[in-house]
């Protein structure tokens, strides 16, 4: 969905329909279940408020299993037109960490909602806390099988990168 910035009302608009908004995700089996966004109009800044829930579909980063993840991102950011000059430069204070920026008086509400999805993913997804992963030396699924491989010893002079390993 796109929405012309010189177009919006003085009142704003209020974004509830999450099948108005369109194909927002590539991956097919990821999707956008809700939304509650305001978008409103101050001058050429654009200040866009609520929230949204999608469902991604993610592999587990210990076990791969793949596993169904609900987000609920809120979101908070102000858009201003995009610099027309491409060399120069700006020095970025505190507050303009919130800030973006949309083109040509279009604003892409799908673009939008695409990074706040990726922003809100976690880093690495788990099936559950305590998933305990493949095995190192067969590749089996922990959680489905007991393993009965045989590990080796750490070599002393690597045992101080094996505790480090084992804090991640």
């Amino acid at each position: 969905m796109q929405i012309r910035v010189s177009e919006i009302p003085d009142e704003g608009l209020r974004l509830l329909d999450a099948a108005a908004i369109g194909g927002v995700y590539s991956e097919p089996s990821w999707s956008l279940d809700a939304v509650d966004l305001t978008v409103e109009r101050q001058a050429e800044k654009v200040a866009i408020t609520g929230g949204f829930q999608a469902t991604v579909h993610l592999a587990c980063s210990r076990c791969l299993e793949p596993l169904v993840t609900q987000i609920e991102p809120e979101v908070d950011l102000e858009l201003v037109p995009q610099p027309s000059s491409r060399h120069a430069q700006t020095e970025l204070g505190r507050d303009d960490l919130g800030v973006d920026f949309y083109q040509a008086d279009v604003l892409d509400v799908g673009g939008l909602l695409r990074s706040e999805t990726d922003l809100a993913l976690p880093m690495k997804p788990l099936c559950r806390p305590e998933c305990r992963g493949l095995c190192p030396i067969c590749g089996g699924n922990r959680n489905v099988t007991e393993c009965r491989c045989e590990t080796r010893e750490i070599d002393p002079r690597l045992a101080p990168l094996e505790a480090l390993r084992r804090l991640q």
